[in-house]
């Protein structure tokens, strides 16, 4: 796919979104599933807590194993499906859009704990993690570096590449950030509320019925001459989103927690449109680092030892 085509193409219609949708869900339900197989092999990897010693040395290994096989998986993958993928550096004139691709989660994270002081949140209450106020400098540093080695590269792999690049070869590129954000952000958002580096059962479940619902509707609009049929087949796929979207926010109780939550949309956003517009996938990955750490910052500098939550 030429660089023009990323910027400037139109809308093909909706069968090839639809395609593109359950191609782009199959690829989730196989990063999942290499994920669970990674597990198995390496069992290091999903144990908590991580300690000093070999259990980290396993896991930094099980999380070398993970990004590596999805890598590789992956180049050859947009080999096949002729995607472009921006493996340089930005430009020089690209300075504002990596300001904004590094300050958006820091302001946002900035944002929302400020609410929670004010209305007796704690931030850690949102990430659903703490700190000992003795812990050691060395686990944390250790478990800060396995987060951010591991988990950024699976998400810009993952939103960037796998869904936002194939979103590309159909629709616009604007339409794509908008469809990035939307998927990425149902299917990337743990139930906990942050960004999780591979998508949830019951998110890939979600995916499957929206992706089967949208194909019929689409099978329908294109089959069915007549008008009331063809709205008829859109309700399936109303009714997923209805329920999509009112199960998510159930889980908010407080102008904290939506704020946090929309924190992860807004670094989903902001990655999609920064790289298209930088054509470099160091600037997305710069977003998901910067709403890693600061998250961690937050929790480990102003929360350590509240276990409140």
């Amino acid at each position: 796919m030429s660089l023009q085509t990323r910027t400037g193409s139109a809308v093909r219609g909706t069968y090839p979104l639809a395609v593109e949708l359950g191609l782009i869900t199959a690829l989730l339900i196989g990063v999942y599933l290499w994920r669970e197989l990674v597990f198995e092999v390496v069992p290091a990897v999903g144990g908590t807590p991580l300690t000093v010693g070999g259990t980290v040395v396993s896991a930094f290994v099980g999380g070398g194993v993970l990004v590596l096989g999805l890598v590789g998986f992956t180049a050859v993958y947009v080999r096949w499906r002729y995607i472009t993928v921006g493996l340089g550096l930005p430009a020089r004139t690209d300075g504002a859009l990596v300001g904004l691709a590094v300050l958006t989660p820091i302001v946002c994270v900035a944002i929302t704990k400020l609410t929670g002081a004010v209305t007796a949140v704690p931030y850690n209450s949102l990430t659903k993690t703490s700190v000992a106020s003795d812990a050691a400098v060395v686990p944390l540093l250790l478990i800060t570096g396995l987060g951010v080695s591991i988990g950024v590269p699976m998400l810009v792999v993952v939103c960037q590449v796998l869904i936002q690049g194939g979103f590309e070869q159909v629709v616009s590129a604007d339409t794509a950030i908008v469809l990035t954000t939307v998927l990425a952000g149902f299917a990337m958002v743990s139930g906990t509320g942050g960004l999780s580096t591979v998508p949830e059962a019951g998110k890939l479940i979600g995916a499957v019925v929206f992706t089967l619902s949208f194909g019929v509707a689409v099978y329908v609009n294109e089959r069915v001459d007549r008008t009331w049929l063809r709205y008829l087949g859109f309700v399936p796929v109303l009714l997923v989103t209805v329920i999509s979207f009112l199960s998510g926010i159930a889980g908010i109780e407080t102008i904290a927690g939506a704020l946090y939550a929309g924190t992860q949309l807004a670094v989903l956003g902001i990655a999609a449109y920064t790289y298209t517009e930088t054509e470099s996938l160091l600037v997305p990955a710069m977003a998901y680092t910067s709403l890693f750490l600061a998250n961690r910052a937050v929790v480990v500098v102003f929360e350590a030892g509240m276990q409140n939550w």
